[in-house]
C-alpha cells in the first residue's frame, strides 16, 4: 500500500475521527470502499487511506498530550516501518510544539522487541545476582 500511495499526487485524506477516546475506523473504511466502487485510481485510494491514518493518529496523539500535559509522542512498532506514514505523522506535528521520537539505532519491529526483552532479562539477572 505504501508503494501505491507514493505514486499518488493526491492530498486527500479519509476521515479517521477520534470519538469518545477511540479512533473510529468505520468512516475510513467506508470512504475507501466508496472510492473503489467509484473506480477512483488505486494509488489515490491508498494515499487517502494512509493520509487518513496519519491525520487520525496525529489528532489523537495531540489530544492525549494536551489532556495529560505531555509534549512528546513516541512512534514505534512495525507499522512505522511504513516510511510514508512516518513522514506524514512527523509533518502533521510540525510546528505544534510536540516532540516526535522515533527509532534510530533499533528497528521498530520485532527486532526492537527482542532487544528490549534481552535488556530486561540482563537487568533482572543483575538485580537478582544471577549472571
Amino acid at each position: 500500500m505504501e508503494q501505491l500511495a507514493r505514486s499518488s499526487r493526491s492530498d486527500h485524506a479519509y476521515p479517521f475521527p477520534l470519538v469518545e477516546d477511540q479512533l473510529d475506523f468505520r468512516p475510513l473504511l467506508e470512504s475507501a470502499i466508496q472510492d473503489r466502487l467509484a473506480e477512483r485510481p488505486l494509488q489515490d485510494v491508498a494515499r487517502a487511506f494512509q493520509r487518513g491514518i496519519a491525520c487520525g493518529l496525529s489528532a489523537a496523539a495531540a489530544e492525549l498530550c494536551q489532556r495529560h500535559g505531555l509534549d512528546t509522542v513516541v512512534l514505534s512498532g512495525g507499522v512505522f516501518q511504513n516510511e510514508l506514514l512516518l513522514e506524514d505523522m512527523k509533518l502533521s506535528h510540525h510546528g505544534t510544539g510536540l516532540q516526535i521520537w522515533t527509532n534510530h539505532a533499533v528497528p521498530p519491529n520485532d527486532g526492537g522487541i527482542s532487544l528490549g526483552q534481552a535488556a530486561l532479562a540482563a537487568f533482572t539477572a543483575i538485580e537478582t545476582g544471577r549472571s
